[in-house]
């Protein structure tokens, strides 16, 4: 498991500067929009991670029940952002993102592995 993280970065990379030669050599189209694509996924990941974490804010005792199972998706987030397993830079800015949203009193509940563990931030 701990060779599949540095394997994807490294296809990952190969990836957008086979796609960035195509689109300098041969102009064409359809690598540039494959290349905007391959890039902004990822980061429309994390930016959806904060109102995930506002979503899950909302849940009351008498109504609707978030976490819910499609929210497992954001594990790796979860993962990086829980103050147990990394107290990073970037898990500093997770939570800081996944709290901005919040209102007073509200905590948000975040998958924090695969299997659908959960904790709670404040």
């Amino acid at each position: 498991m701990s060779i599949v993280l540095p394997a994807s970065v490294i296809a990952f990379a190969a990836l957008c500067v086979w796609l960035t030669v195509r689109i300098y050599n041969r102009r064409e189209r359809w690598a540039k929009w494959t290349l905007t694509t391959v890039i902004s996924l990822p980061v429309l990941y994390v930016a959806s991670f904060g109102p995930a974490c506002w979503l899950t804010s909302q849940m009351d005792s008498g109504g609707w029940m978030i976490p819910n199972p499609a929210l497992r998706i954001y594990w790796p987030l979860g993962r990086i952002a829980d103050k147990e397993h990394s107290d990073s830079r970037c898990g500093q800015w997770l939570r800081w993102w996944m709290t901005v949203g919040l209102t007073d009193g509200r905590y948000a509940v975040v998958p924090t592995d695969s299997a659908g563990s959960w904790t709670m931030e404040p």
